[in-house]
C-alpha cells in the first residue's frame, strides 16, 4: 500500500471557456504510467468535467 499523495493538476472544458483546477490523491500504488494517468482521467471524469487532460502531479510530502 502506498503513502505516497500526489498534488494532480488537470485542464478541462467548461461552457465558459477552459478552466484548470487542482486536488490531493493518495492512490494505492505509486502513478507510474500512461495507465495511472488514465484512471485519473476517468476518475475527474467522473466528477463530471468535460475534455479532461491532466497537465501534471508531483508527490507530496509525507507528514509525520
Amino acid at each position: 500500500m502506498s503513502n505516497l499523495r500526489y498534488y494532480v493538476t488537470f485542464f478541462h472544458t467548461t461552457a465558459d471557456g477552459a478552466q484548470v483546477e487542482y486536488f490531493e490523491y493518495q492512490p494505492a500504488s505509486p502513478i507510474r504510467g500512461y495507465d495511472d494517468i488514465a484512471k485519473l482521467t476517468d476518475l475527474i471524469r467522473g466528477w463530471g468535467r468535460k475534455q479532461v487532460t491532466v497537465l501534471g502531479f508531483s508527490p507530496l510530502a509525507d507528514e509525520e
